[in-house]
């Protein structure tokens, strides 16, 4: 499945083309331009091979080691981890819905890799392994960490190896969802297996399927990545499109990790800011690091007081109704629109697991309309955002902001 570029070079223009290949820097434009080529390309396959191969983009969330900690690596090269299984976790992101709220591992920086198509000599592409819809926990799991996971009861294989095989989006959307109530869920998903000796039409099915369910499930995940594993590369030979961050807090990391990466490999690689997407349909948005950096905003230690469930009367949604009562801190009451995807996140991670919020959990994407209406609306003279309480309820509709403000942060 490997393609590259071998065209026959005359042995006199041989080192001249190493000078020019290795003194070539692309600029900033350039790399931007690519990494929006790719993020927008939304091919069901790429000719005879997977789409994986040409189109959207393969991204990792990365820490750089910590020399006062005795942490020593670079975040290019496979972790102790990756040595042992043999693969690395990487995500999949792409304009057609195949879309996360960050790049996940609790970091604001990373890199994007190279898709096998751009790969050209003496560089070397690395293949997806197997690709899972959803976060997989795959650092626990055998088979190249494409198989059973050590943490839960039941034993799982890729998906064409299950009993009944799972062969298709609709039968893998199935099988995820039994466990709709199970905080495993994420575990017990099967991964769609892509290696060799697979056909080429095998392997684009299987990442076509992988896109399909991902598209299906992408408003209710819309918190959590997709993963795919990677075949190990050889040390230093990652094939690197650029760096990225995703805010101000990922800056001197990327620019850090860009340093490095030109003083141990002598390749110059770009940085590029990734904007994630805000909401499940929005997209992504790209632009080269400011000459003059942001300065960095202040965030707040805490965004939410308190949050609990409570079942209130609804007239239309019923007697019974599941709502989340918010209390902000005051620091949270004050934030601008830059800040509420951290507010939301701390709420996500505080009841994303409970029953309530995973029931209309297809709506996971109303409750951060409901909570950012509450900053920009006025009822009766009053800003909404100093209400003492916000009540979110998952089982309201997701809307647009104009929809929203007009039905006063309650959609039906």
């Amino acid at each position: 499945m490997r393609k590259r570029l071998n065209r026959f070079v005359p042995l006199c223009m041989f080192a001249l083309l190493l000078q020019s290949t290795g003194s070539y820097a692309e600029s900033c434009a350039e790399t931007l331009k690519t990494v929006e080529e790719l993020y927008n390309n939304t091919v069901a396959s790429c000719g005879p091979d997977p789409a994986s191969d040409c189109s959207g983009l393969i991204i990792r969330g990365t820490h750089r080691a910590d020399p006062a900690k005795g942490q020593q690596w670079d975040v290019w090269n496979p972790s102790p981890t990756a040595l042992k299984l043999g693969t690395f976790a990487a995500s999949y992101m792409r304009a057609d819905t195949i879309s996360y709220a960050d790049p996940g591992m609790s970091t604001q920086n990373g890199y994007i890799i190279n898709p096998v198509d751009r790969v050209r000599n003496p560089e070397t592409p690395v293949h997806v392994y197997c690709v899972f819809p959803n976060d997989a926990w795959t650092d626990y799991r055998d088979d190249r960490g494409c198989g059973n996971n050590q943490n839960t009861a039941q034993t799982e294989a890729v998906c064409q190896a299950m009993v009944p095989p799972i062969t298709n989006a609709k039968a893998w959307v199935a099988h995820f969802t039994r466990f709709n109530n199970d905080k495993m869920q994420d575990q017990l998903q099967c991964g769609f297996n892509m290696r060799n000796p697979m056909s080429s039409k095998e392997r684009v099915d299987a990442f076509r399927n992988f896109m399909e369910a991902r598209r299906v499930i992408n408003s209710r995940e819309f918190q959590t990545q997709t993963e795919l594993r990677l075949g190990n590369p050889k040390t230093d030979e990652l094939p690197i499109l650029a760096f990225f961050y995703s805010d101000q807090r990922g800056l001197n990391d990327a620019l850090a990790n860009q340093r490095d990466y030109k003083a141990k490999t002598g390749k110059e690689r770009n940085v590029i800011k990734i904007n994630f997407p805000k909401t499940p349909t929005a997209k992504a948005t790209f632009s080269c690091v400011a000459a003059t950096p942001e300065p960095t905003p202040k965030f707040c230690e805490k965004y939410i007081e308190s949050s609990s469930w409570s079942q209130r009367p609804d007239p239309v949604l019923g007697p019974n109704t599941w709502s989340l009562q918010v209390v902000p801190t005051a620091c949270g009451r004050a934030i601008k629109e830059d800040q509420t995807d951290r507010m939301f996140a701390e709420l996500y991670n505080k009841h994303k697991d409970d029953a309530q919020w995973r029931e209309y959990s297809v709506n996971g994407g109303s409750l951060r309309r409901q909570m950012v209406c509450h900053f920009q609306h006025v009822y009766q003279g009053q800003a909404v955002r100093d209400k003492p309480v916000w009540n979110l309820e998952p089982a309201r509709p997701y809307v647009d902001q104009a929809t929203a403000l007009k039905m006063d942060c309650n959609p039906y």
